[in-house]
């Protein structure tokens, strides 16, 4: 018996995985011998950095142009896995748009509708497709979605990341509850401030000097920020058969923020 964590044969496919956490995550599924699939919308180049990255370390990595928003070229996207490594065997969810930080009463109304739009949306016909997928293979699978920590304890002016991920948290707790007898499991992992992607983004151009050291000091425990890598940990682990009992979780992220 060792410590390592082993996976159901199969392959990962991770919407938006390139991006800072999806890469992440593919690197750390690659490396543990999972063949990856990773969706782009528009960064191609990104796309293309990271299955060099990973096939630079001897992983199997395979980058797809995916609209998420469209519930055709997401199943075609999970059919083509399929046809490629023989099943699918996680699917996991790591897009959302970019967006600005806005009181609720101030939020432009095109912003909202455009994030619910594609986050929600996505997640959900990534979802939907994940399950059916699943269910034809017969033989199980497993699904994650990355949220955010927010959604146990909504920050001011974050509603346009909690509000579309709150829904998609329900929406993995609903496959939880509705496929478990399917041998299908569903999890979310909840990042908190981390430094990679959006999260670094937001850190460095929209938050002021004094508040980064009141959040370090007085709202994450740990006092630092999260690396993509801390993510991506938690997504290998419930990928993974030694998580074999654990569906309709959701695991923050966060540096104890939610304490």
């Amino acid at each position: 018996m060792t410590g390592e964590l082993s996976y159901a044969k199969g392959a990962a496919v991770i919407g938006g995985g390139s991006g800072g956490l999806g890469a992440a995550v593919a690197v750390r599924l690659a490396g543990a011998g999972v063949p990856v699939v990773v969706t782009y919308h528009s960064n191609a180049d990104r796309a293309r950095e990271l299955c060099d990255q990973v096939s630079a370390g001897g992983g199997d990595c395979t980058a797809v142009r995916c609209d998420l928003t469209d519930p055709d070229a997401v199943d075609e996207l999970l059919a083509d896995a399929g046809r490629r490594h023989g099943r699918v065997a996680q699917v996991v969810y790591a897009a959302g748009p970019s967006f600005g930080f806005h009181f609720i009463g101030q939020i432009p109304n095109e912003e909202w509708h455009r994030v619910v739009h594609t986050d929600v949306h996505g997640a959900f016909h990534l979802t939907q497709s994940a399950v059916r997928t699943f269910k034809e293979q017969g033989d199980g699978g497993n699904l994650v979605a990355l949220i955010t920590s927010a959604t146990g304890r909504v920050a001011p002016a974050d509603i346009l990341s909690a509000g579309p991920k709150a829904a998609i948290e329900t929406l993995v707790k609903g496959v939880a509850r509705e496929c478990g007898r399917f041998g299908i499991r569903a999890n979310c992992v909840g990042p908190g401030w981390i430094d990679s992607g959006l999260g670094a983004s937001v850190w460095q151009t929209e938050v002021t000097e004094a508040q980064r050291r009141k959040i370090l000091n007085e709202m994450i425990p740990l006092r630092r920020l999260g690396a993509a890598e801390d993510v991506a940990w938690a997504v290998a682990f419930l990928c993974s058969e030694q998580a074999a009992f654990i569906t309709g979780q959701t695991l923050a992220v966060d540096g104890g923020a939610q304490v």
